[in-house]
């Protein structure tokens, strides 16, 4: 069993000048509908990058350290907080503060680590799974086997949304930069992967006379118009970032003519009672496929804290395939 560490001063991943470097810092008691989680593994976003650089600053109120999600064992227990107890395995959706030894966070936005994932692999869980649930299956409202397309096929997302979809569809369609990148995407379960660096998306959809009900983009720019040219009657596109560009034009009467749904969400900025409604959904119908073996996280490397910055020349890059892990206890089970 492990013995929880007495911290007087915690270990985190502090920044200055663009460059990440390990500090120490004290950390108060939760407070009131918060626990407190001794941090064994978190996951490198690409939202943690655009932070360091000074271009996301945390919501108000959030932690000012980067992360955005965490696993450990739960360490402290705040006044009114009767969700888990000391000692309970969890991972967990953060506003900031993942890049650390220890995190205060609300109960409503903490989940079980499911019994097959280990406490590493659950580090990559809560940012892409909940990100995924809410834009296909509540924003997009998906059903059972409709078209998919994913940009960004071979993201930490998109290999999220992909596993996961496989068991309610066969019909995935993703986009990636690389043979090997579309290689992986195929063996993961979608059904093609078109590589966008040699073929045109929107005429291999053309061509295989293909209409899209759902589509999930993070690239934005002049990936909008062909969006809305390749979707079904009715189908619906979401945005959850714009790597190309967040400016776009496109020819509105096709969201009025297909009566199209176009929309766009973030998860850092909601409220822990909002974060905790996804979070129910998920430990609800996602986490009973991940416990039956239905799911499995793909994870491209992890890195010590020592070597965050290699990590997020990994993730700028963008060379990997997956997830991209912080072990904050250094391979400590």
């Amino acid at each position: 069993m492990y013995t929880l560490y007495n911290y007087k001063k915690m270990k985190f991943i502090n920044c200055k000048d663009n460059k990440l470097f390990i500090d120490n810092s004290s950390l108060p008691d939760p407070t009131e509908n918060q626990i407190q989680i001794e941090i064994f593994s978190t996951s490198v976003n690409r939202a943690d990058v655009l932070q360091r650089k000074g271009h996301y600053p945390p919501p108000k109120g959030e932690s000012e350290i980067i992360g955005l999600e965490c696993a450990g064992i739960v360490s402290k227990i705040g006044p009114n907080s009767s969700k888990f107890k000391v000692g309970d395995k969890v991972c967990a959706i953060l506003g900031g503060g993942g890049y650390a030894e220890l995190v205060n966070v609300d109960e409503r936005q903490v989940m079980p680590i499911p019994s097959n994932i280990s406490m590493l692999e659950a580090g990559s869980l809560p940012e892409t799974i909940l990100t995924v649930y809410e834009n296909i299956f509540n924003i997009s409202e998906f059903k059972n086997n409709e078209v998919v397309l994913i940009h960004g096929g071979s993201s930490g997302i998109g290999t999220t949304a992909i596993s996961l979809l496989k068991n309610f569809t066969d019909q995935i369609y993703v986009t990636a930069g690389s043979k090997e990148k579309c290689d992986q995407c195929l063996q993961l379960g979608a059904k093609a992967a078109i590589n966008y660096k040699d073929e045109d998306f929107e005429q291999y959809f053309i061509d295989q006379k293909i209409k899209v009900d759902v589509i999930l983009d993070m690239v934005g720019g002049s990936y909008l118009k062909k969006n809305l040219k390749i979707l079904n009657h009715k189908g619906r596109l979401t945005y959850i970032a714009a790597l190309e560009s967040i400016k776009a034009e496109a020819n509105l009467l096709y969201i009025m003519t297909k009566q199209l749904k176009v929309s766009g969400s973030t998860l850092r900025s909601r409220s822990p009672e909002e974060k905790g409604k996804i979070v129910n959904q998920v430990v609800e119908h996602i986490w009973p496929l991940i416990e039956q073996g239905k799911y499995k996280p793909t994870i491209f490397q992890s890195f010590n804290m020592e070597d965050v910055n290699l990590a997020h020349e990994l993730m700028e890059s963008s060379s990997h395939i997956g997830k991209i892990l912080l072990d904050i206890k250094g391979g400590q089970k």
